[in-house]
């Protein structure tokens, strides 16, 4: 019995996990910040992932200034994790800005999901992917880090 509890906890531990180079990812499921399910079977050559309000602000501001195309053109996708955020402020607040936005803003809502993806504290994650496969992570601080991390 010890070792179907280790077994499972083990299991349970591994599958919230960051992803590490050289993984494959799932498909990924997410709303946008209009509602709508966005299903990638095959991850963005880019996808860059915001984990804070300071971050999520940098990458929303650098996009808005790089026009409603530089996503889609860097084969690039953009993802918010909100799922700390209390859900009074996420209606009444966060969603309503977001919504003004001409890019994709695509949503982790679940905080088990959040924990799949690299992270360091201040940062924007930048992923680099072939196929489904992960093949560089990169933390960046900067708008012109961003920008050189996408186009590269």
């Amino acid at each position: 019995m010890k070792k179907i509890v280790a077994c499972a906890l083990l299991a349970m531990s591994l599958m919230s996990a960051p992803y590490k180079i050289g993984q494959s990812v799932s498909p990924l499921s997410l709303s946008d910040q209009h509602g709508k399910k966005v299903t990638m079977k095959v991850m963005p050559k880019t996808l860059v992932m915001a984990f804070e309000k300071e971050t999520g602000a940098t990458v929303n501001e650098f996009l808005l200034a790089s026009g409603k195309e530089y996503l889609k053109k860097n084969s690039a996708g953009f993802v918010a994790d909100i799922s700390q955020m209390p859900n009074f402020i996420t209606e009444t607040f966060a969603l309503p800005k977001m919504r003004k936005y001409p890019h994709t803003v695509l949503l982790i809502r679940d905080e088990e999901q959040g924990l799949r993806f690299p992270i360091q504290e201040d940062k924007i994650t930048v992923m680099k992917f072939r196929g489904n496969f992960l093949t560089q992570i990169e933390f960046v601080e900067t708008a012109a880090e961003l920008k050189a991390a996408i186009e590269k």
